[in-house]
């Protein structure tokens, strides 16, 4: 290939990442995150001590939200759930995994505040907590 040709495909290609990475959707489309850091008591003697950051997550129409755990406990498993009786603005009520959980299927008409409950595990302790999800307006 001769240089210019080389120039030429060289410029494509830039022009192409370019236009792909500033035609991405804005970082709050990738959702918001809340941490848990949930320390167990040695041997059930001791407190439990936990912090969860963001309290009240606070998420726009349609942004998911991803849970994670940090924790001592040999147990990860995370289980995030409505709160009986109350509405919740994603399609499923109950979501779980290990270390981590994601909500991304959230309800067209969603708005407003949602109680909901985070469960962990400490050895043979079913811990149970209970923040808050705000769905804002639109998109921006």
């Amino acid at each position: 290939m001769n240089p210019r040709g080389y120039v030429f495909v060289v410029s494509v290609a830039l022009i192409a990442f370019a236009f792909v990475s500033f035609s991405a959707e804005p970082a709050n489309a990738q959702g918001r995150s809340v941490v848990i850091t949930a320390k167990c008591p040695n041997n059930g003697n001791g407190p439990f001590n936990f912090h969860i950051n963001p309290w009240e997550v606070e998420v726009l129409q349609g942004e998911p939200i991803d849970w994670i755990l940090n924790t001592n406990s040999e147990d990860t498993k995370i289980v995030i759930e409505a709160k009986d009786g109350s509405e919740w603005p994603y399609s499923d009520r109950r979501h779980e995994g290990n270390g981590r959980t994601g909500a991304t299927s959230m309800k067209p008409d969603a708005q407003g505040v949602y109680e909901y409950n985070i469960t962990i595990y400490c050895g043979e302790d079913r811990i149970v907590i209970d923040p808050r999800v705000r769905v804002g307006g639109g998109s921006g």
